[in-house]
C-alpha cells in the first residue's frame, strides 16, 4: 500500500506541475500581449476603410515592432504612408515613411474592438505612432500605382515618376504622398513599392 501511495502521490504531483506549467505560461503570454497593447500604437481618431484593387497581391497584417528595434524594418511586407524622399548626387534614392498598421478580417475585428471602434467594409488601420524611418530604394525597385486617371487597377511604375510625385516636383499621374503604400523590404532595402486603393 506504501508504494501504492507513492505512486499516486508522483503521479498526481507531476500532473499538478504539468497544469501549473501550463498556467504560468499562458499567463506570460497573456502579460505580453497586454504590455504590447500599452506600448503599441494607439488608435487613428476614425477607422479608415479601404478596398483593394483587383490586381493587389495578397494582403498581409503588418507585424507590430518591438520597442527594441531599430528604425529599420525587417525583411517582409509593411503598410506606409510616404512622408518624403530625395535622391543623393551618387544616385541613390532614400524614402522617409510612417510605418502603419493595416488589419483585416477577425483581427481588424479585435483592434477596433479594443479601441472602441467598428471595422467598416472589413478593413482597420491604425496610425498614431509618430515615429519616421528610412530606407534606401534598391536600384531594380518595381512600382505599382494606380494612375490617377483611372481607377482602380495597379499598373507598373517607374521610380523617376513615383519620386517626383513624393516630391511634388512635376505633376504625375501617381498619388505621392496622399495615399499608403506597401513596401516589400529585403536586405534593408526597399524593392518593391505598391499603392493601397482607398476608397
Amino acid at each position: 500500500m506504501d508504494e501504492r501511495m507513492k505512486r499516486n502521490a508522483l503521479v498526481v504531483g507531476a500532473i499538478l506541475l504539468a497544469l501549473l506549467s501550463i498556467g504560468a505560461g499562458a499567463l506570460i503570454a497573456l502579460t505580453d500581449d497586454e504590455r504590447a497593447q500599452t506600448t503599441g500604437p494607439t488608435p487613428s481618431s476614425t477607422p479608415t476603410q479601404t478596398s483593394e484593387p483587383s490586381e493587389t497581391p495578397e494582403l498581409s497584417e503588418t507585424p507590430e515592432p518591438s520597442a527594441s528595434q531599430s528604425l529599420s524594418l525587417e525583411d517582409g511586407h509593411h503598410f506606409v504612408y510616404v512622408t518624403s524622399a530625395n535622391r543623393s548626387d551618387s544616385g541613390v534614392t532614400r524614402v522617409r515613411f510612417d510605418l502603419a498598421y493595416f488589419y483585416q478580417g477577425a483581427r481588424a475585428e479585435r483592434e477596433a474592438a479594443e479601441r472602441g471602434d467598428e471595422v467598416v467594409s472589413g478593413y482597420y488601420i491604425v496610425n498614431d505612432n509618430p515615429r519616421l524611418r528610412t530606407l534606401p530604394v534598391a536600384d531594380d525597385v518595381e512600382i505599382e500605382y494606380i494612375p490617377a486617371s483611372q481607377c482602380c487597377e495597379l499598373q507598373p511604375g517607374n521610380i523617376d515618376a513615383w519620386l517626383e510625385a513624393v516630391l511634388a516636383t512635376n505633376p504625375t499621374d501617381y498619388a505621392g504622398t496622399n495615399v499608403p503604400w506597401w513596401f516589400t523590404v529585403e536586405g534593408g532595402e526597399i524593392t518593391r513599392i505598391e499603392q493601397q486603393y482607398l476608397p
